[in-house]
């Protein structure tokens, strides 16, 4: 159960590292972690992949965090499954030349740009894409407009208001199978996927499956969740 490929649907697709719209430069091990982050890997797979230890792939995401200006694991892949094929990286020897939009902009503007641009990305994507509370009523502190299509509710309805958590949603009988398969993956920093039911606003029982990973602090402490959830059909 949590050896399972990260977040996406579609099988694992193969796209070369991105020109992303922050200056900067990608080193050769960055490079290739982000090519394997596009590929799906969790961060353990990586290590093995590339012979190196899961604290060192911790350091290359957050240095491709901060380069990409973005907030999330979740978010840099999303970025690149749907941009790879669009950009094109401008390689220099080792190292990669992160090239910006345009040497006019400054990088708050840019910042915000791409920000703005990364959520309109989650947006466009199917199902509900979440980022929030390792808690048993899965608060959420980030939710993508796919909500209201999945559940019935807008994506604020679960963010705005403590009480309407997503855990409201899940029906009784699956509450506990959740947390307990949730917090084995978390003990282990592995990818997990789940296949449960909701109740929706209009009182219509879906079937579900999700897909998410952890938030861990430099220190391996869980801080939270993030991940897909996609309605399962016929």
């Amino acid at each position: 159960m949590h050896n399972a490929s990260l977040l996406l649907p579609a099988e694992r697709p193969q796209f070369a590292v991105p020109l992303t719209p922050s200056p900067g430069e990608l080193t050769e091990r960055e490079g290739q972690t982000l090519e394997l982050i596009a590929s799906g890997l969790s961060n353990k797979q990586i290590a093995r992949e590339l012979g190196i230890s899961d604290g060192t792939v911790k350091i290359y995401v957050r240095n491709l965090l901060r380069k990409f200006h973005l907030n999330s694991r979740l978010e840099l892949a999303t970025w690149v499954y749907r941009s790879g094929n669009a950009l094109r990286p401008a390689l220099t020897g080792a190292s990669m030349r992160v090239a910006a939009w345009s040497g006019e902009v400054s990088a708050a503007p840019k910042q915000a740009a791409l920000s703005s641009r990364v959520t309109g990305l989650l947006d466009e994507l199917p199902g509900l894409i979440y980022r929030g509370d390792n808690d048993r009523t899965w608060s959420m502190e980030f939710v993508s407009a796919g909500c209201l299509q999945l559940t019935g509710y807008p994506s604020e309805y679960l963010t705005t208001n403590r009480e309407h958590s997503y855990g409201s949603l899940i029906l009784a009988e699956y509450a506990e199978y959740i947390w307990y398969c949730v917090q084995c993956a978390l003990l282990t920093h592995e990818p997990f996927q789940l296949s449960y039911r909701i109740r929706c606003a209009d009182g219509q029982i879906k079937d579900v499956w999700e897909k998410g990973i952890g938030i861990y602090s430099d220190s391996g402490a869980v801080q939270g969740v993030e991940g897909a959830i996609f309605e399962v059909r016929g």
